[in-house]
């Protein structure tokens, strides 16, 4: 079973946590014939790429609504052409990856899919070979390398600041509701489109509620890698995990299960085992919270900052259409 992915665990498995990107980029590259939405420097984004860049940020494409579209194609678009200009730039740069981590990087995609047939059929779906995969990894790798150098290193937060922000802002001592809980997750794939798999999480949260242990359930049914576990998390922060789960497990009170909710790894299933009120955080935990905050703030401006620069001095042309 594949657990939810807290922000944490997901800052630190780029991969994974681009997935969907990954698979847009591979759907723009099966068009044949496209027109060009933007010429960055020497490099061209077709509408294939933004359309499938678009898409992979929704759960379900079908219902962007008319008003949305426009948006997201620009969002889609904008988020594009960084990326073409971060990848010029740490070639530029002479940034390398080491192929041992590309391996390990496409051997963690492999294993959370699951299955040598999953696998198959998620490459189908992307319209890729393992080999562009791995390339569209070694980029992600270059990107990363690049930004650690040139960002997240030019960046310090004194114990003066920290201190400073505690004393201003008391309630950041404090650490929020958490939640222990358990987890149900059916994917979706070519063969089972999301259709089939929320009838399935439907039909499952229909025994829970008439009493069937939600644990054999999970053990029964469901597709991530804490199967064997019951589903059992671990406990949970407000905020640590993906946002629709996120949103859906602290409306619930202990004992309650949750509607089905969509999200790129399939439909999911919640249930609250047990939760803990808000506590004030230890002295050194308070510190740790509010230097990540500080640096957070800090990476964000430098970083759109750098990105500005870089912008200004590209050639981008984005053609009318």
């Amino acid at each position: 079973m594949t657990r939810p992915k807290t922000r944490y665990q997901i800052s630190k498995a780029l991969l994974i946590s681009d997935i969907a990107l990954l698979c847009a980029l591979g759907m723009g590259e099966a068009a044949t014939v496209d027109r060009i939405a933007a010429i960055v420097n020497e490099d061209v984004i077709t509408e294939a790429d933004v359309s499938a860049s678009a898409e992979a940020m929704l759960d379900r494409p079908d219902e962007a609504s008319a008003e949305q579209a426009p948006k997201m194609r620009e969002f889609a678009l904008q988020r594009l052409i960084e990326q073409r200009l971060l990848l010029q730039e740490a070639r530029k740069a002479g940034v390398t990856v080491e192929s041992a981590e590309v391996l390990r990087r496409f051997d963690q995609f492999r294993e959370r899919l699951g299955s040598p047939e999953e696998v198959a059929d998620q490459l189908r779906q992307m319209a890729m070979s393992e080999e562009q995969v791995r390339e569209k990894i070694r980029d992600q790798l270059l990107v990363q390398q690049l930004v650690d150098a040139k960002v997240r290193a030019t960046i310090t937060v004194s114990p003066q600041e920290v201190a400073s922000e505690l004393s201003q802002h008391p309630e950041l001592a404090k650490k929020g509701d958490r939640i222990k809980a358990s987890h149900i997750l059916i994917r979706v794939t070519e063969a089972r489109p999301v259709e089939q798999a929320r009838a399935l999480i439907e039909d499952i949260r229909r025994q829970a509620l008439a009493g069937a242990e939600f644990e054999q359930l999970a053990r029964q049914y469901s597709e991530d890698d804490q199967k064997d576990d019951g589903g059992r998390m671990d406990w949970v922060a407000e905020g640590e995990l993906m946002p629709e789960l996120d949103t859906a497990l602290f409306a619930l009170k202990p004992g309650e299960i949750s509607a089905p909710i969509n999200s790129r790894l399939g439909v999911h299933l919640l249930r609250v085992d047990d939760r803990r009120a808000s506590e004030h955080l230890s002295l050194t935990e308070a510190h740790r919270s509010v230097y990540q905050q500080i640096y957070q703030r800090k990476f964000q401006d430098a970083f759109l900052r750098w990105i500005g620069d870089i912008k200004r001095k590209a050639y981008i042309e984005i053609p009318n259409i």
